[in-house]
C-alpha cells in the first residue's frame, strides 16, 4: 500500500514511517503548498489542505494538521499553535496560564481524500501537562520546552527523539491504514 503525504515536514514523515513500518505501507512524500484556512480547529485545516492536495495533484492524499491545546484557553491556540509558537512563544502561553489548569493536549488530524471526494478524518490526542518553567533539553520546537506528557515528569525537549514517540498517539493513523485495507 502506497501512501502519499502532502507534507515537507521530514520529521512528520519519519514518524509516519516509524508507524507503519511493520504493516506494509509505503510514505511518498509530496510537497506542494497548501493553503492553510485561519481556523483553531485542526479537523477543519486538515480537510480543507487535503482537498486542496487531492485535487492539485489528482491524486489520492494524506494531510495532517495539529495543535496544541489548552482547555483554560478554549482550547486555543490549536491549529494555530505555529504562529503563536512564533509570536508568543512558550514563555507566553505560561504567563497566559499563570493561576490556571494547565493540562493541555496535542491534537493531530489526518485527513485522506481522493480526486473529486470529499476528505475524511481521523484524530490522535497526546494528553499532557505544561511546565511551570521553559525548559530546555537536548532538542525539540517551542512547545517541546513545556509539554509534560502524561506518564512522564520529563518535557518533550529533555526526552531523545525516540522517546517522544513513545508518547504520540497512533490511533490516527492506524485508523488510516484500517479505512484503506477495507476501500
Amino acid at each position: 500500500m502506497v501512501i502519499n503525504y502532502v507534507t515537507g515536514n521530514e520529521g512528520k514523515i519519519k514518524l509516519a514511517k516509524m508507524i507503519f513500518k511493520d504493516l506494509d505501507v509505503e510514505i511518498v512524500a509530496k510537497k506542494i503548498e497548501t493553503p492553510e484556512i485561519q481556523s483553531i480547529d485542526c479537523e477543519e485545516v486538515s480537510k480543507y489542505s487535503a482537498k486542496y492536495a487531492a485535487e492539485e495533484l489528482q491524486m489520492p492524499v494524506m494531510k495532517n494538521d495539529s495543535g496544541l491545546c489548552f482547555p483554560a484557553l478554549k482550547d486555543f491556540p490549536g491549529a494555530l499553535a505555529k504562529y503563536c509558537e512564533d509570536t508568543i512563544g512558550p514563555d507566553g502561553f505560561l504567563k497566559l496560564l499563570e493561576g490556571k489548569d494547565k493540562s493541555c493536549y496535542w491534537v493531530e488530524v489526518i485527513s485522506y481524500c481522493e480526486p473529486g471526494g470529499e476528505p475524511i478524518s481521523f484524530t490522535s490526542i497526546s494528553r499532557g501537562t505544561v511546565s511551570d518553567t521553559v525548559r530546555e533539553g537536548y532538542r525539540g520546537y517551542g512547545y517541546d520546552k513545556i509539554f509534560i506528557p502524561e506518564g512522564d515528569t520529563r518535557t518533550f525537549s529533555e526526552m531523545s527523539e525516540e522517546e517522544q514517540y513513545k508518547f504520540f498517539d497512533d490511533e490516527a493513523y492506524i485508523k488510516l491504514y484500517n479505512y484503506l485495507k477495507k476501500n
